[in-house]
């Protein structure tokens, strides 16, 4: 089985977790999101959609409700297994993955001192007012989730910015 990707892996969480759903509910759950990570562009969205059915990871019906047709998605058996072996693949959760904050600490010697300083102060300030900023979800559990990794990453920022002082 290939391996998936973190997007592709979300996409089949969505779906597994509404039983069905359409390209275009993903996209706009994702476009919703507080991460820029999840990119809710059509141009993400619906070719890693179709990569799935080509995997035949998903499966599509096109139910006739006399509306508007449109398709909608299922995870299939297979499907089912691969995100289950995404979700709890214990060596890229523990990763340290992409991360644009940290790829620009581990090189902000290349900064003046004044420069680092003033860059991790504004760091810092975006970070405290994205905290402010209610996550686009009704689930008490997933923002509590979201607040727990804001406070952390504030708390990096805060903790890099003692050392460099």
């Amino acid at each position: 089985m290939d391996t998936l990707t973190d997007l592709e892996a979300a996409i089949l969480a969505k779906i597994g977790r509404e039983g069905s759903t359409t390209s275009y509910a993903i996209a706009k759950e994702f476009s919703a999101s507080m991460s820029e990570f999840w990119s809710g562009s059509a141009g993400a969205i619906y070719p890693a959609t179709r990569r799935l059915m080509a995997r035949e990871l998903v499966v599509a019906s096109s139910p006739d409700d006399g509306g508007h047709s449109r398709t909608e998605y299922q995870l299939s058996r297979e499907g089912r297994r691969a995100l289950k072996a995404w979700l709890l693949d214990v060596d890229r959760a523990a990763g340290l993955g992409f991360d644009p904050l940290r790829s620009r600490l581990v090189n902000l010697e290349l900064a003046t001192e004044n420069e680092r300083l003033k860059f991790l102060a504004a760091v810092e300030e975006r970070v405290t007012a994205a905290m402010q900023i209610e996550p686009a979800t009704n689930n008490p559990k997933l923002r509590a989730i979201h607040k727990s990794v804001m406070q952390s990453r504030l708390a990096w920022i805060k903790s890099v910015r003692s050392i460099l002082e």
